[in-house]
């Protein structure tokens, strides 16, 4: 709730300072006087913008603004980031140089113009001619649409639905960014591959390239095998049958001189190791394994490690040493792939639950925008806007937390033109009424304080009394701003706040002050008949007494 305003040096205010109180607040005068431009004073201080702000009174405007917060008001939660600690009382002021440099301040604290705008969509909800904080702004206009047709629910399930989306597109977009270059991943892959597919053993080169020279000297090892054999065992002439002729001959003597014995014994020796040379040479010759065609696998697996080590060694040690760290690298990779494809697929499920629920949201809100229209349509008809169309457009938008759909308030005064945007199109009068029936439609709902201007000119009869009564009515549960031009209509406010014309040293200032029950009845008869004579007088009595009984 707005409790006090401070203006200084803004347009023909040098300074005024007034305090609003709960409920419906009439703010009244003589055209010219500066009653919007006090209202005008509320979205200058929220981030608005104003015409030719500046005074002739000093070189800034100041505007200092007190509302009535609770503690637990979610807007602290957003100034927590600014140090700004939660207080009963929310304290903002705006100061603008000549320069056109602003200054914002929140409890006396410098912030950021786009805190102070943020803070204001909670605190205030102005309707007038170039200003609206609400009707202009489709995600203001997409929260009300929610809350009137009670799909808060299911629009928090959208946006906890986005959320988990935008969460698993994080991930995956972390895991893709540590997998790196797939084609790095791919290179080190065939790598792996042709290695293994090798089966490559330690030195196992030396132990093919040993084997080849004694394959390629096939011929010379059987020859030398055969000669040998035949030195050994020809008939006669070989060293096998002769040392059998030796020992037998030795055996004749060594009975006639038993002193030989020692030498026969050493030849048994001799002919025990020419039989162990025998058996070991000719099972040597019976593995010589001289096939061409093992010849030729022997070579082509030769060729085979040759390669291999000019691609990735020049050692055999260094293409193992590179196949074991390589293999370990892509052991890492293949548990990424494996984190890639999971969240891939999580991504996909998230993608698909956000825009069922999107979808379901998008055609209730579709629903409820043409009855809520309708709603508004009828209580513009009371307010003398008869024949006036208002439709709430669902346009289709990218993805979001609130869904699939912006909203779009569209609107013709007069029957047969096409309707177009509300705040292109309508006057300040017709945004204050339009926003009155939305915020009546709303009821409840909302808590910040309605400001409008220009809401009932050109109002007469029943339709200023019938705008006086829903705005008495919305009073009940929230603060309501209004400039009125209307006796019946300023009747009904709670507090009345008077703005009138001085001129001081040849200068005019616009001032502004709060009425009491003894100072109303004049400004009532004013906007009776201009002329606040007795009968005036008496009318405008009457009118605040029957306000008094209703109340």
């Amino acid at each position: 709730m707005v409790k006090e305003l401070t203006v200084e040096n803004l347009g023909l205010i040098r300074r005024a300072s007034v305090e609003f109180g709960p409920g419906f607040n009439a703010i009244t005068g003589e055209s010219g006087a500066g009653k919007s431009l006090l209202l005008n004073a509320i979205g200058f201080v929220l981030g608005g913008r104003v015409s030719n702000p500046a005074g002739p009174f000093e070189d800034v405007v100041r505007v200092r603004t007190s509302f009535q917060v609770e503690p637990g008001h979610p807007l602290w939660r957003m100034l927590e980031g600014y140090g700004i600690e939660p207080d009963e009382w929310l304290i903002l002021q705006r100061e603008l140089g000549r320069d056109g440099r602003s200054v914002y301040r929140v409890q006396g604290q410098i912030v950021p113009a786009q805190a102070v705008r943020r803070v204001a969509l909670q605190l205030v909800e102005i309707t007038a001619q170039h200003q609206s904080l609400k009707v202009a702004d489709p995600d203001i206009l997409l929260s009300w649409l929610d809350r009137i047709g009670n799909l808060e629910q299911l629009a928090q399930q959208v946006a906890q639905a986005f959320r988990e989306w935008r969460h698993a597109e994080d991930a995956l977009a972390t895991i893709q960014r540590t997998a790196g270059n797939s084609e790095e991943w791919d290179r080190l892959r065939a790598l792996v591959d042709e290695i293994s597919g090798a089966q490559i053993q330690p030195n196992e080169d030396e132990s093919l390239n040993e084997e080849l020279g004694r394959l390629r000297q096939g011929q010379r090892l059987v020859e030398g095998y055969q000669t040998i054999d035949r030195y050994l065992n020809q008939d006669d002439t070989g060293v096998i049958p002769g040392i059998a002729h030796v020992v037998r001959t030795l055996d004749g003597l060594m009975r006639m001189d038993p002193r030989l014995e020692t030498p026969a014994q050493m030849l048994d020796q001799v002919t025990a190791l020419l039989g162990e040379v025998q058996w070991s040479l000719s099972e040597w010759y019976q593995h010589l394994n001289l096939d061409p065609a093992h010849l030729e696998q022997i070579e082509h697996r030769a060729d085979l490690l040759a390669r291999i080590k000019r691609k990735y060694g020049p050692q055999l040690s260094d293409v193992l040493e590179l196949w074991n760290a390589s293999a370990k690298r892509l052991a890492e990779v293949d548990n990424i792939s494996w984190e890639l494809n999971k969240w891939t697929k999580i991504v996909e499920v998230r993608s698909q639950e956000y825009r069922q629920l999107a979808q379901q949201l998008s055609l209730q809100r579709k629903t409820w925008a043409k009855s809520v229209a309708t709603e508004v349509e009828q209580l513009l008809s009371q307010m003398e806007m008869l024949g006036a169309v208002v439709k709430f457009v669902i346009l289709p938008a990218s993805p979001r937390a609130t869904g699939v759909d912006m909203v779009e308030c569209q609107f013709a005064a007069n029957p047969g033109q096409e309707p177009r945007p509300l705040a292109k199109v309508a006057s300040g009068g017709e945004l204050s009424r339009v926003a009155l029936a939305m915020a009546v439609v709303e009821g409840r709902s909302s808590t910040a304080t309605l400001v409008l201007d220009e809401l009932d000119t050109g109002l007469g009869g029943i339709s200023a009394q019938r705008v006086g009564q829903l705005l008495s009515r919305l009073g009940h549960t929230r603060q309501v701003l209004a400039v009125s031009h209307q006796p019946t209509v300023a009747a009904r406010a709670k507090t009345h706040i008077k703005v009138f014309k001085v001129v001081k040293d040849s200068v005019a200032e616009s001032c502004a002050a709060s009425l009491d029950m003894a100072g109303r009845p004049g400004e009532v008869a004013r906007m009776l008949s201009g002329n606040p004579d007795s009968v005036a007088l008496e009318h405008a009595r009457q009118l605040l007494a029957q306000e008094v009984e209703r109340a």
